[in-house]
This record gives structure tokens, sequence and C-alpha cells, in this order.
């Protein structure tokens, strides 16, 4: 080939893919327009949902104290490290047919690896296929995966209130914050909660919409997590004195089909047995959904993959009764990019919160956490779609670096500063914080071939 042809199919390639084409960056109109008007500050724009940080409710915690009053706080709290470890490493059980496969191969390495010997008689060819098959089995213990629900008895419920119920309150309540800010129209009269728990997501709920909730439908697995939850709305006494009526808590999900306004599944699918068994629940989940459907996980590789898993297949559910689109993290309703990228890195978020001001002073801490909120019928027309923030704003001197994901489905990295993007633009990207939306829209560049041209830009989360 001739250096004129290299430069010309050169050329092509940085065309199409090339990484120097800038998107164009469109403020949103209506949000300029009442920075100007000092209708808002910058720090304050409709993408940005305060409080950052969520306290538990006094009521919650003087219930928790109530309940543990009997059990040994130190045991307690240590035990709430193992399980929080626990749950950050679990990852969702090998298919059935994958561990065949690994099994098989186990067995063949084996068997290339051992000197068959001459049986004498039948005794001695079973005893030899016997210690195959316990070598195989020893090796398949090491090298696969041992997946098993938690079983959370009383002493475990407990545990899992000390050390997981502030974090899970603190991430749904800034979920359900997102919703209640950007849909002010939507007052939900029921909550159903797949994997209740100890209630934290009837709680949560009740920091918006409690004059407006007459039923929480609950269902968790575990009897002795219902009694706990129960008694935690009755003050942790176990009194028949409840904080709200119509509370329900049942052990398996209702056959019936009535729908509810808010649905939500928090935590619960990593302890689904199979992926079969979690695209049954999700969809049984999505036909009892009215308006919205959460779920959440781990902000893990693992949680991430499970989240990305359930988010296509409900995407590719085809029919009337369950037409939907992604309301939150995602701008779009295409394929993650995060997920074709496989960099490594999970698309999750983090929210802070308070631990129990038990046995030692309470502290602040981070959770990270993968989710998504579906939400019934077409996308509004009017929705702006406006790009999310997916990992931590980079605030420096003078500049602000914006990771963020769009409505093209595209990973975009924008350096924003004074003087090229103005003063309220600039300060509104630095007021901008993980997880929150950039009220602007951008516009990739085509090339002459009538193709967007750049590519997203991925990075690895800074801790």
């Amino acid at each position: 080939m001739t250096s004129c042809k290299r430069w010309k199919t050169l050329q092509h390639i940085l065309r199409k893919y090339g990484t120097s084409a800038k998107p164009k960056i469109i403020p949103d109109e209506n949000v300029f327009d009442n920075i100007q008007k000092n209708t808002y500050k910058p720090k304050n724009h409709p993408g940005v949902f305060k409080p950052r940080t969520i306290l538990l409710p006094e009521s919650f915690i003087t219930a928790a104290n109530n309940v543990i009053a009997d059990f040994p706080i130190k045991t307690l709290i240590e035990d709430g490290k193992s399980l929080i470890n626990h749950l950050k490493d679990k990852r969702p059980p090998i298919e059935t047919e994958e561990v065949k496969k690994i099994k098989k191969n186990i067995h063949d390495r084996v068997v290339a690896q051992t000197k068959i010997p001459e049986f004498q008689t039948e005794d001695e060819r079973i005893k030899f296929k016997e210690a195959i098959s316990n070598k195989v089995n020893s090796i398949l213990k090491r090298e696969v995966y041992h997946w098993k629900p938690v079983n959370y008895n009383t002493y475990n419920a407990l545990v899992y209130l000390v050390s997981r119920a502030p974090a899970e309150y603190s991430v749904l309540a800034k979920i359900f914050l997102e919703i209640a800010e950007r849909d002010r129209e939507f007052k939900p009269r029921s909550l159903f909660d797949f994997g209740s728990g100890v209630g934290t997501a009837t709680w949560a709920a009740n920091l918006y919409w409690k004059k407006h909730l007459f039923e929480y439908f609950n269902v968790d697995s575990s009897s002795e997590m219902n009694d706990l939850a129960q008694i935690l709305l009755q003050q942790g006494k176990g009194t028949n004195q409840m904080e709200l009526r119509g509370v329900y808590y049942r052990q398996f999900l209702p056959a019936t089909n009535t729908a509810y306004d808010l649905v939500v599944s928090a935590y619960t699918f990593l302890e689904l047995p199979s992926q079969q068994s979690r695209l049954e629940t999700v969809l049984n989940l999505w036909n009892k959904t009215q308006k919205y459907l959460i779920i959440v996980e781990q902000g893990s590789n693992a949680g991430f993959q499970i989240i990305n898993e359930l988010r296509d297949f409900i995407l590719h559910v085809k029919n009337d009764a369950s037409v939907g689109h992604i309301f939150s993290p995602c701008p779009h309703d295409q394929v993650c990019p995060r997920f074709t990228t496989d960099d490594g890195t999970p698309c999750n978020f983090e929210t802070y919160y308070f631990n129990f001001p038990i046995g030692a002073v309470s502290l602040r801490r981070k959770e990270r956490y993968s989710y998504i909120v579906f939400k019934k019928g077409e996308r509004d027309t009017a929705d702006p779609q406006w790009p999310r923030i997916v990992r931590e704003t980079l605030v420096r001197s003078k500049h602000t670096v914006c990771r963020m994901c769009t409505k093209n489905a595209k990973l975009e990295e924008v350096i924003f500063t004074a003087s090229k993007h103005g003063k309220s633009l600039y300060h509104c990207a630095r007021a901008t914080k993980w997880g929150e939306l950039l009220p602007i829209s951008l516009q990739t560049p085509k090339n002459d071939e009538g193709i967007e041209d750049g590519v997203e830009v991925n990075q690895k989360t800074e801790d």
C-alpha cells in the first residue's frame, strides 16, 4: 500500500472512530434562565438532590435500641462487620449447566494426570472411580464459588438491623428523593416491598409520602425478619400499637395480580438461587408495578451484573401492559455503555449515612450501590434526559472534570472552565456530584459521512 493510500485509510478511521472530536455542550435554557433571574443559584439547580446525607428517623433509632437492649451489643457489632463483608463479596450462583461443564473439565484433567492401574477385581475399579470422584469434588469446592443464601434467624435479623439498616435506608431515601423531586405529581397510595427485611423501604417511603400511603405489603422469606420489621413499627416493644395502618407481612409472593404504585426490591436478587428465578421474580414484580419499580444491589461488579441483567430483561418485555422506560439512573433505554466497555468497574453510586449510635459514637460512612428505576408507560417527550454524573466530579483549580452517561448511551468526559463555558455552567458543574444530573445536552459532531465522531471516555472510579 502506498503512503498516500495509507494516509487516506488513516483519515477514514480517524473520522469514524477518532477521539479528537469533542461534544458540543448545550445548556438547558429554562434552567439557566432561572439562574440568571436568581430563582435559584447554580449549586441548587434541579439536577442536584438535597439533602445528600439523609439521617435515620429518631423513632427508628429508638425502636432499634429497644429491640437490641437485651442482646450483647459488642457481639452484634462484630458479627455485623462479618455480615457486611460477606454481602459485599457475594456473587450470583453459578448456573447448573456451567457447574457441570466445569466439573467435566476438572474430571478430564484429573484423569489425564492419573496413572490408571490394571484392576484385578470389580471392587478395585469401583474404589478407583470413587477416589477420582472425591478428588474432582475436592478441586471443584476450591475452584468454584460456593453460593448459599443467608439464613436470617432471630439473631441474624438483629445483626442485619444493626449493620445494614442505616445504609439501606440511606440508599432508598436517596432514590425516593429523586422520584419525589422530579415527579411531584406522584402520590403513591400503595407500596410493595420484595425482600423487605427490617422494613427500611417503608420507613424511607414515609419520609416523602406518609400522608398518601395507605397500604404497605412486605414480602420476606424469613418470618423472623417480618417479626422484627413489625416490632420496629411498634416502637421496638412488641405491642399491638402500630405507627402505621395497612401494613402486611408475607413470606411468599402473592399469586394475585394486584398492582402497587411503588414496588421495591433492595439487596434481594443476589439471594435468589438461579438466573431463571431472578428473571421470573423481576417479571412478577414488573407486572405488579403501577408506576415505579426500584431494584437495588451492592455496588460491586456482581451487583452491577445483576442490575444490568434485570435491566435488559425488562426492556425487552414486549406487551402493552408492560411498556415502560428507565427513569433513573440511565438517561436512555439503550444498551449500558459501562457494561459493554467491560473495563472492570461497575456502574455504581454512593451515599453517606450515619451508623446506629449504639456501642460507639455514630460515625459517618459511605455505601456504594447499583440500582435501576423503571417507570411504567412511554417516556414523556418533555423529559430533557440530562446526562448523569457516573463518577466522582473532579473539582480542580479553575476547571472541573465531569464523567457522564448521556441520552445517546455514551460515556463522555467534559472539562468545564468558566472562560470556555461561562460562569453559570461552570458553577453548575462544580456543584453537581456523583449520581446527580447536569442540566445540559451533549451533541456529538458528525463527520463527512454523517457518522457521529468521537468515542466515549471511560475512567475507573477514583477512591
